[in-house]
């Protein structure tokens, strides 16, 4: 169902005539708890993937803090209080509890913090409707059904959402304005039927890898907009989850500046909502050079650099040492010493490009 050990889930449909959008709220954790929210719908520009939430839960009003597995080393759990969305929660973690979903409390581990959360507290997870219509910028009809249980297809064995009695009751439920001929089938998605049981032993879940390969330059410089690459190399990784912040762990502290060349107005409006740190910006050219950038806050910027890219968006981070723009040669140049990271258009894959020149 996604990419990381499942906690809960959710599908929310809003309808009114022949208006409809359909609302996919996968919550699940790795090394904290996150949220992958998909969206279908006929006023939907892009459907598919919409975000991922990744400020679910959260230890102090901090949401950096997100380490939920320090909650284990506290010596009184049976009352913690931790963030949901900024809110703060109770969340009793007494081996009692844990034993009511059927988990050892020796292992104890994020997913199950987080399924315990869920059950004691079963609407602190989800995004509330105005935010999700807000998000996809569309109407938001009435809510005319709402499941945590369906019949879901397992893609990695080659199912397909054709072949799930929800999902075709669900499609004529949506044609025919009747929300009273779905069937929800064989309903499979207890978090149980989802996680590998190593992930309640063990918390050194598989994480995504990074592969670099030397390539030609080409006509990369054309196609990016970029000058001074003596060096070019193709980055890929062993899947899509949490690439930016692979990234960023490797290169963020070395993040000089930024240029974001998709949907400025987004991102303008974005960053004055969430990065609070000095920066100053080229409006016409999109370039962001940081100043005094909070660590979360810079996470947030590779974060908004890959989802340009996956819109098409010509999305660069500067590394070691400030890009600048050539107006004359209408490239963005990488000073000697320095480096350029660059999501490929389509957010496929990324490319690193350096410049060698010392001098």
């Amino acid at each position: 169902m996604l990419t990381h050990p499942l906690s809960c889930c959710k599908i929310s449909l809003y309808q009114q005539e022949t208006e409809w959008a359909l609302f996919f709220e996968i919550v699940g954790y790795t090394s904290y708890a996150a949220s992958n929210i998909y969206a279908y719908g006929n006023g939907v520009n892009k459907e598919g993937f919409l975000m991922g939430y990744d400020e679910l839960l959260s230890l102090s009003q901090d949401a950096s803090d997100d380490y939920l597995l320090n909650l284990i080393d506290r010596e009184e759990r049976s009352g913690v209080t931790v963030y949901a969305k900024g809110e703060p929660i109770k969340v009793d973690l007494s081996e009692k509890a844990v034993e009511s979903i059927d988990v050892a409390p020796e292992n104890l581990a994020g997913v199950s913090i987080v399924r315990l959360v869920f059950k004691q507290n079963p609407d602190s997870l989800w995004i509330s409707p105005e935010e999700l219509f807000q998000i996809t910028e569309t109407k938001q009809p009435p809510l005319v059904y709402s499941t945590l249980e369906w019949e879901h297809p397992d893609i990695a064995a080659d199912k397909v959402p054709s072949d799930s009695v929800f999902f075709q009751s669900l499609a004529e439920a949506i044609i025919t304005n009747n929300t009273g001929c779905i069937d929800k089938g064989s309903v499979n998605t207890f978090w149980r039927n989802w996680l590998d049981e190593e992930a309640l032993v063990s918390n050194d879940l598989a994480e995504t890898k990074m592969f670099q390969k030397k390539i030609e330059i080409g006509d990369f410089e054309i196609i990016y907009e970029l000058q001074g690459i003596s060096e070019l190399y193709k980055v890929t990784f062993s899947s899509e989850y949490d690439r930016y912040k692979l990234l960023f762990s490797m290169y963020g502290e070395e993040s000089r500046n930024f240029v974001f060349q998709n949907n400025p107005e987004y991102l303008e409006e974005s960053l004055s909502r969430d990065i609070e740190s000095e920066y100053q910006y080229d409006q016409d050219k999109s370039v962001y050079t940081l100043n005094n950038v909070k660590k979360k806050e810079l996470r947030d910027l590779y974060e908004f650099a890959e989802m340009g890219s996956e819109d098409g968006g010509l999305n660069r981070i500067f590394l070691y040492k400030e890009g600048l723009y050539d107006s004359k040669e209408n490239a963005y140049k990488i000073p000697n010493g320095g480096s350029c990271l660059v999501w490929g258009i389509g957010g496929n894959e990324a490319f690193l490009a350096i410049n060698c020149n010392l001098q």
